[in-house]
């Protein structure tokens, strides 16, 4: 944790610093699935019908769960896992439908509130999906709301590899991308708040200095929050969004070992259209 108090004055210069723009991927300080103030909110986010901020809506992911097992053709016990699964919500609908579900999430609060929910042939796995043991082969891989966008280059190297050991000869990838059309993408902002009763990032008063930039030659964005504290310690936060579109995607994909079946606006089988901000992808392992 840095600290921007040194002999009861605030640090300005090094402030200043820390509110540059950072290198591509640099990491933060912290992850958000880890801490226990914030890995409480995200859960209560997760689970809030009237919000997707972290998941989907109720109605949202029950309809793309009924058009996965049709688009794929998935019959009654076949294997899939999700990548990045939350609480459980994708995992739970699947199930439901007749699948035998494996689901893999870094957040220990929301695998142990899927556990206590968990109803049919779930198997949840607490860990990296990039490095946690995981045995079996699956008829198809999931990974939703955009988990493919906020890994680096290297780690989505490795995320493909994975996924292509995890599957069987002409096993399903299903994931969703934000596209350089996405509204967002190319909005550089920088704001501040202070939260005298604390919020997201603390239970305690912090100052969050939020700033989003955008690196146009890699089609990233980036999220990153300062929080301060009141006797200055500071944390820093990063959430990356790298933006694809359908043609570098494909390219990718078929660099190692899948190659494109379908593709939609989103997933849900909505019809693709140019400009749509985001692409559901269907592959398969060649």
């Amino acid at each position: 944790m840095i600290s921007l108090v040194e002999n009861k004055k605030i640090e300005l210069e090094r402030l200043n610093e820390l509110s540059k723009k950072p290198s591509l991927f640099e990491p933060g300080d912290y992850e958000l699935w880890t801490d226990e103030h914030i890995s409480k909110h995200m859960l209560e986010s997760h689970l809030d019908p009237d919000e997707e901020m972290a998941s989907r809506s109720p109605d949202t992911i029950r309809r793309s769960c009924e058009w996965l097992v049709s688009e794929l053709d998935l019959d009654m016990g076949a294997k899939v896992i999700d990548l990045g699964c939350g609480p459980g919500l994708y995992c739970k609908e699947l199930s439901e439908l007749g699948l035998n579900i494996t689901g893999v999430d870094f957040s220990k609060r929301s695998i142990k509130y899927a556990r206590k929910q968990q109803q049919g042939d779930i198997d949840y796995i607490h860990g990296d999906y990039l490095s946690v043991d995981i045995s079996g082969e699956f008829d198809a891989a999931l990974m939703i709301y955009y988990d493919f966008d906020v890994l680096s280059d290297e780690e989505r190297i490795k995320m493909l590899d994975r996924v292509r050991s995890l599957l069987k000869k002409g096993g399903y990838f299903v994931f969703d991308v934000l596209t350089p059309s996405h509204p967002e993408a190319d909005q550089e902002t920088s704001r501040w708040r202070v939260k005298q009763d604390g919020g997201f990032w603390s239970p305690s008063a912090y100052l969050e200095l939020s700033q989003r930039f955008y690196y146009p030659e890699e089609q990233v964005k980036l999220d990153q929050y300062i929080i301060i504290g009141e006797n200055g310690d500071t944390r820093i936060f990063r959430i990356w969004h790298k933006h694809f579109t359908l043609t570098q995607i494909t390219k990718l994909l078929k660099r190692y070992g899948f190659k494109v079946e379908s593709f939609y606006s989103d997933l849900t089988g909505k019809p693709y259209e140019k400009g749509s901000e985001s692409i559901g992808i269907v592959a398969r392992k060649t």
